[in-house]
């Protein structure tokens, strides 16, 4: 869902159950599943450090610019208020971004990260999570919708376990 407040600009695709409250989104892949709260900036260019003037006046349309990478957020992030991602960044699936946080590079995925520029915090879950949850990629199917009483969401290891099982047990629609 992309509420009226937010401006789409360029290349910009937004994936399932997703939804941006407000801001600017440039150049940018969301994946499924991200929680993108109010006044955030994805996509935010570059301004060229090693010219005689940062200011636009010197642009013209033989400038050779270099094409703008594609800003890539993964599946299952959430990004606070006022934030600001400069373009090309990747931020990895399950990553948190916390409120009027600048990331200027990539985030690795289930990283805490706040600040300005933004740092790793921590990380959400232990390494053996993480790996198993990028295994899992339960946001390519829809089962924990159809099996929500068989899954208990606020218990990462037995959630992780129970999903595995489902999907071992064919059950998976």
């Amino acid at each position: 869902m992309v509420c009226p407040q937010v401006v789409i600009d360029n290349d910009c695709t937004v994936d399932d159950h997703s939804y941006i409250i407000s801001g600017l989104v440039k150049n940018t892949k969301i994946g499924k599943y991200c929680s993108i709260a109010t006044n955030v900036t994805i996509g935010a260019d570059r301004h060229p450090t090693d010219w005689l003037s940062t200011h636009p006046f010197q642009y013209n349309d033989t400038d050779n610019f270099k094409p703008l990478k594609i800003t890539t957020i993964g599946n299952d992030v959430w990004i606070g208020a006022n934030v600001v991602i400069i373009t090309g960044v990747s931020i990895g699936d399950g990553a948190i971004i916390g409120a009027s946080s600048v990331v200027t590079r990539d985030i690795p995925p289930y990283a805490i990260v706040a600040g300005i520029p933004a740092k790793i915090i921590r990380y959400r879950f232990n390494e053996n999570i993480i790996n198993k949850l990028l295994k899992l990629k339960w946001w390519d199917s829809e089962y924990h919708f159809h099996h929500k009483n068989e899954i208990d969401f606020s218990n990462i290891e037995k959630a992780v376990e129970q999903i595995e099982m489902l999907k071992n047990k064919d059950k998976v629609v």
